[in-house]
C-alpha cells in the first residue's frame, strides 16, 4: 500500500532528565526508521498542562512526521500506549507535505 504522511504529537513525563528524554526520544525514532520510515522530529520542550494528566500539571511535547502504512502506524500507537512514561498521544493524517 501507498505510504501516507502522519503526524504525532506525544506527552512524555516532565521528570525526564535530558539524557533520559534524548533517549526516549531517539527509541520511538528509531522504531520508525527500522520499519523504512523517514522521521522528522520536534522536541517542543516542557510545557504547563492545561490540566492535570495522570497527576502531571506539565509535560515535555514531542512531535513526529513520519511516512508510513496503517500496519506501522497500529504498532507504533500500540508501543507508545504501551509506554507508562507517555501521557497522552494524538495521531493525525496530513493530506499535504509540509513546508519545511
Amino acid at each position: 500500500k501507498e505510504l501516507e504522511l502522519y503526524e504525532i504529537l506525544f506527552l512524555l513525563d516532565p521528570n525526564f532528565t535530558e539524557k533520559e528524554l534524548e533517549d526516549k526520544i531517539s527509541f520511538y525514532q528509531n522504531f520508525l526508521t527500522a520499519q523504512g520510515s523517514k522521521v522528522m522530529v520536534q522536541n517542543q520542550g516542557r510545557k504547563t498542562l492545561s490540566y492535570p494528566i495522570k497527576k502531571f500539571e506539565a509535560a515535555n511535547f514531542i512531535q513526529m512526521v513520519f511516512l508510513g502504512n496503517g500496519k506501522l502506524l497500529d504498532s507504533f500507537t500500540s508501543t507508545l500506549r504501551r509506554d507508562e512514561l507517555v501521557l497522552r498521544h494524538l495521531v493525525t493524517k496530513l493530506k499535504e507535505p509540509l513546508a519545511v
